[in-house]
């Protein structure tokens, strides 16, 4: 077929363009075309495109075909456009290449692609599958997509991750719990918030952000006293985030008597997104009395939150 000489060996970018876009117009005609050259081109930019006009064309025929080439060609940016067009075609008889590849590939970005088309298939049993796996990263990259997913089948799975020797996996599995944002939750978060790596603490208070209410205001409230400052800085924040009136108290003392100026800082920040009035006179003492960086957090949060003057 013409049009796929000319998107093998044109030399003129926009010519090739164009015979890529006009094979994906022609549709199933141009598939067999397309699956040629993607087993037998011979430069890899033949067969990465191919892959990218099957995955738009949408035909299932393309699966296998797709799959092989994701799991044996010698050019991983080939194997990592056939995992993206097998995603294309969201044909589910492509999981278990998928999965196939994510164990196998020597390149992390075809792992990553598999993973994302395993998420957009919505593949959960086989990303659950996947948390077995020895490589932490693997792992880790399940986990991420089972949160995009906020898949609760998982939970128990990901929480016994939260003891994993690698500090990576625990941060991750801290990261799946606020994807999944809910009540039975937040023991997993407590314990994360007692991990022994500032990261993973750090991550458990991200996650609590994303859950507005009594209870994850109570957890974090438990890091204002952490030994970390990066910790203690998370933790006002994450309070700001989740503006429960709850911590105002906390708050202010924190603004007030923190050995961190940064901080203290964030904790007038934080008080201003809380919006509760009676944060207002500690605010305008922040402004009398605190550093630099308090006094402006304070006299912004007073001023943009509150519409009063220092």
């Amino acid at each position: 077929m013409q049009l796929v000489q000319t998107l093998g060996n044109s030399d003129d970018y926009f010519e090739r363009q164009k015979a890529a876009w006009d094979l994906v117009g022609m549709g199933a005609e141009a598939v067999d075309a397309l699956i040629d050259a993607l087993k037998n081109g011979e430069f890899s930019d033949l067969r990465y495109k191919s892959a990218w006009a099957l995955g738009k064309i949408g035909n299932a025929r393309a699966v296998e075909p797709l799959a092989q080439a994701m799991l044996t060609d010698s050019d991983h940016v080939v194997r990592e456009w056939s995992a993206a067009a097998l995603e294309a075609l969201k044909d589910r008889g492509a999981v278990p290449h998928l999965v196939s590849a994510v164990q196998s590939d020597s390149q992390k970005d075809v792992r990553l692609r598999a993973v994302t088309a395993l998420r957009e298939l919505k593949a959960a049993d086989a990303l659950i599958g996947l948390l077995d796996h020895a490589e932490p990263e693997i792992k880790g990259m399940a986990m991420t997509a089972l949160g995009r997913l906020r898949c609760e089948a998982a939970l128990c799975t990901v929480a016994s991750q939260l003891n994993h020797e690698n500090v990576d996996v625990r941060r991750r599995a801290a990261a799946f719990m606020g994807e999944l944002g809910s009540e039975p939750v937040m023991d997993h978060l407590i314990r994360a918030l007692n991990d022994s790596q500032p990261s993973v603490r750090e991550q458990a208070l991200k996650s609590l952000c994303r859950i507005h209410d009594r209870r994850s205001c109570e957890i974090a409230m438990l890091a204002l006293g952490d030994e970390d400052p990066q910790i203690r800085h998370a933790a006002v924040t994450a309070l700001g985030e989740i503006k429960h009136s709850l911590a105002l108290d906390a708050l202010v003392k924190v603004m007030l008597e923190e050995d961190e100026e940064e901080v203290r800082a964030w904790a007038a920040w934080s008080l201003g997104e809380i919006g509760d009035a009676r944060a207002v006179e500690h605010l305008r003492e922040a402004c009398r009395c605190g550093p630099a960086a308090v006094q402006q957090k304070a006299r912004d949060s007073l001023r943009e939150v509150f519409k009063q003057d220092p």
